[in-house]
């Protein structure tokens, strides 16, 4: 699947962020997810996790519109990040992990068929941020990575898909 305006950076296909709208860039599964949040800030990077050919989204929330500018999608913890499975014309929410810092990690591990997440711990009462390795179950990912079933990263491997905050949108 090929999307226009999407690059790829050591096999992840990575959206750009510096679009200020929905635009051609985003597959409409994106746009589909994004307009159903009321989403006004998020990172998204596309990954193929399941080995299946076709990219799934991970999104970076942040901000909706009844937000009224501020990240009410963050507590001090973190931000909400999406897993969604992308169709030709809209998506399947995969999982929606709260609590998670960039940077958000492809890690080479797998686990039921689907590539391992690393995501930042940090803020919400823990006092030395680390990496949680989130692996799926076979139907999503841990809902929180502070808890287990997702444990600590003992290595930062893995391919960076979303490095910052993202932008308003």
């Amino acid at each position: 699947m090929k999307y226009p305006g999407i690059w790829t950076v050591a096999g992840v296909l990575v959206l750009s962020l510096t679009t200020t709208a929905a635009s051609a860039a985003e597959p409409a599964g994106v746009a589909a997810f994004a307009r159903d949040r009321h989403l006004t800030r998020y990172s998204v990077a596309l990954s193929d996790l399941n080995g299946d050919k076709q990219p799934e989204a991970l999104i970076y929330a942040m901000a909706t519109t009844s937000g009224d500018g501020q990240a009410d999608l963050c507590g001090s913890g973190g931000c909400d990040l999406y897993i969604l499975s992308l169709t030709p014309t809209g998506y399947r929410l995969v999982t929606n992990i709260s609590l998670t810092r960039p940077p958000i990690r492809v890690l080479p591990s797998m686990t039921h068929g689907w590539n391992d997440l690393g995501v930042l711990v940090a803020g919400g009462g823990v006092a030395a941020g680390y990496e949680a390795r989130l692996r799926f179950d076979g139907h999503r990912y841990p809902k929180n990575p502070t808890i287990p079933p997702a444990i600590r990263a003992k290595d930062k491997i893995g391919k960076t898909v979303i490095r910052t905050l993202p932008t308003n949108r």
